[in-house]
């Protein structure tokens, strides 16, 4: 088991950054757990982990003040280690409107190697290839991973192997970070990747709504893709409105199915939404109801306007 210092409160967390500052300390390895719509509705920070070289720290952010996580995640002064930090940041900045900065993303350069697995197996190659060493805490099990990739991280106080789990994946970053570097160094790799490295935090473009996220958009008509954007936000006002993932609500293959077989009458309606609940199936059925309504209206203007 990891000796760790739980952070659960501003004050907890500033002296924190500002004993780094005393101490030169300028770099951290620093993962996220987060809820995406597998226990409640969304998408939720609910940990973060960090590894100074020295200690270990679990920053509980359900109750520290999103100005005090931005002090932390937009320091610039204190370069955060991760792997594949996209989604992260992502989770942050739509959660918080927080900029991820001064990021090592360990994944830049085992890309630019060639490699392009999870994070368990690029510390496996770097431990074993470094001296022989091996990881010793025994998270390379897929089915640990798993089990604890799909915990509710809402709910505290945490468990020891969901402890055991997050801090895992610190552990190791500075030593994978120095092993990437020593491979490229010297090569044309170092400009690539310190190019790459500039960007990594950055979104790649506007954020994209849920439903042109769904399986086999791009191959929908116009009227196809109207119709699953409106059915999509019934489905996502319920979900939001129970606080449930939207799954629970209904099937995004229902609603993809929908697009291409528009219901016409309440009973169709019904035929698709049935629940187990009958107040979320009455309430699903009147947006659906809804959402098909505004559909006709927005094809009815774009057909206006292109003159067909």
């Amino acid at each position: 088991m990891y000796d760790y210092t739980i952070i659960d409160s501003d004050t907890a967390l500033d002296s924190l950054l500002a004993s780094w500052r005393e101490q030169g300390v300028d770099e951290i390895a620093m993962d996220f757990e987060g809820e995406f719509n597998l226990h409640i509705y969304g998408e939720h920070l609910c940990l973060i982990q960090i590894y100074d070289r020295n200690n270990f720290y679990l920053i509980d952010p359900f109750k520290i003040s999103e100005e005090a996580l931005k002090r932390l995640l937009e320091a610039p002064d204190i370069i955060k280690l991760m792997f594949d930090c996209a989604s992260d940041s992502a989770l942050v900045r739509k959660e918080f409107g927080i900029k991820l900065a001064a990021v090592y993303d360990v994944r830049v350069p085992a890309l630019a190697l060639g490699f392009s697995g999870n994070l368990t197996g690029l510390i496996d190659r770097c431990l074993e290839d470094r001296n022989g060493r091996k990881r010793q805490d025994g998270t390379s099990s897929k089915n640990a991973k798993k089990k604890n990739q799909m915990t509710n991280w809402l709910v505290r106080p945490l468990k020891e192997d969901q402890i055991l789990y997050a801090l895992s994946d610190v552990e190791y970053l500075f030593d994978v970070k120095e092993h990437l570097e020593a491979e490229i160094k010297g090569t044309k790799l170092e400009k690539v990747v310190a190019s790459a490295m500039k960007v990594v935090a950055l979104p790649k473009g506007p954020d994209k709504p849920g439903w042109t996220k769904v399986c086999n958009w791009k191959f929908l008509s116009r009227e196809q893709q109207v119709y699953l954007k409106h059915f999509f936000i019934a489905r996502d006002t319920l979900a939001r409105q129970r606080n449930v993932p939207a799954v629970r609500i209904l099937d995004k293959r229902i609603l993809v199915d929908m697009a291409h077989h528009v219901p016409t009458t309440e009973a169709e309606f019904r035929s698709k939404a049935a629940n187990r609940d009958k107040r979320i199936e009455d309430k699903l059925v009147d947006l659906l109801l809804q959402a098909r309504q505004d559909a006709l209206t927005e094809l009815s203007g774009i057909d206006k306007k292109t003159g067909s």
